[in-house]
């Protein structure tokens, strides 16, 4: 029985252990800044159903621009169906560290929230790294 608490309670010492190492990451070795969207590039990956003459349907995927699809307005802002895609996201900002005006890139899939709501002009808080300010990644 007292290895069941044992182990409980390393378990939950290891948690909070990688908590803490992801915080005094983040504040060591990134600085924060906020960055303006320039552009996206967006690709959802659809499933196409047509029916056949015989009464037979038949579907395929296809991968492209989410914009090439009337109903992509809708899917933002209802989100009604389940997209699975990627954006590339372009940002520009200017790196804290030395003053320098830089340009980089996010990812985001069809799960983050971003992937439907971000648009050129958007701000976004980003972390910078202080070793390479060419390396960014999301606050």
């Amino acid at each position: 029985m007292s290895y069941g608490v044992y182990g409980s309670a390393a378990a939950t010492v290891f948690v909070v252990g990688v908590g803490a190492y992801s915080a005094i990451d983040r504040g060591a070795n990134f600085k924060p800044a906020t960055a303006s969207v320039a552009y996206i590039d967006r690709t959802c990956n659809f499933v196409e159903t047509t029916t056949n003459q015989d009464g037979r349907k038949t579907a395929r995927g296809l991968t492209d621009s989410c914009n090439s699809t009337g109903e992509w307005e809708k899917v933002r802002e209802k989100r009604n169906k389940k997209i699975s895609g990627s954006a590339t996201v372009h940002v520009t900002y200017t790196a804290p560290q030395d003053g320098s005006y830089r340009s980089s890139e996010l990812q985001f899939t069809g799960r983050d929230d971003e992937f439907y709501e971000l648009k050129a002009g958007d701000e976004v808080r980003i972390l910078v790294s202080n070793t390479d300010p060419a390396k960014i990644r999301k606050a």
